[in-house]
């Protein structure tokens, strides 16, 4: 990667470990093998890689021709491909929302069904829930639930 930045090297070879906020300057292509298999976050931190300096940036997300699309893979890809603009972070997350759903703020399930009833709806449901377990009429959940963790460290 150091040949890479000083500029000895034209291209570098990575894992997705390049989305942890590795700043390489002189980055302008990125070309993403299999863009089906990623989050729509996991897609906008990589392309987020290049373009961070005075140069025209690049961004190919590649999937093979024989590649059959699930109907999330191509709304993730969709997105990517209409929110281009610097900042559109938000926007991506918006449709990340949308496709994914909000998921149980109260609960396990780290992704949810908030198109079937409307975020509205959702935040509301939301609020009357937490509501609830203020006022006590509602419980948390079992302590089964509840793993406890230990181990040394050095």
């Amino acid at each position: 990667m150091m040949a890479f930045m000083e500029g000895a090297v034209d291209v570098l070879v990575t894992t997705t470990i390049i989305e942890s906020g590795i700043d390489i300057p002189n980055a302008n292509t990125l070309i993403v093998n299999d863009a089906e298999s990623f989050g729509l976050a996991d897609l906008y931190q990589l392309r987020g890689r290049v373009g961070r300096f005075d140069r025209k940036a690049y961004a190919y997300l590649v999937v093979a021709r024989s590649t059959a699309l699930t109907p999330e893979a191509r709304k993730r890809l969709e997105a990517m491909a209409e929110h281009t603009a610097l900042g559109s972070g938000f926007n991506i997350a918006m449709e990340d929302l949308k496709i994914r759903g909000a998921g149980n703020l109260l609960g396990v399930e780290q992704s949810g069904h908030v198109s079937a009833i409307g975020f509205d709806l959702y935040c509301r449901l939301l609020r009357e829930a937490v509501a609830r377990l203020r006022e006590g009429e509602a419980s948390m959940p079992p302590a089964d639930r509840v793993r406890e963790l230990v181990m040394e460290t050095r």
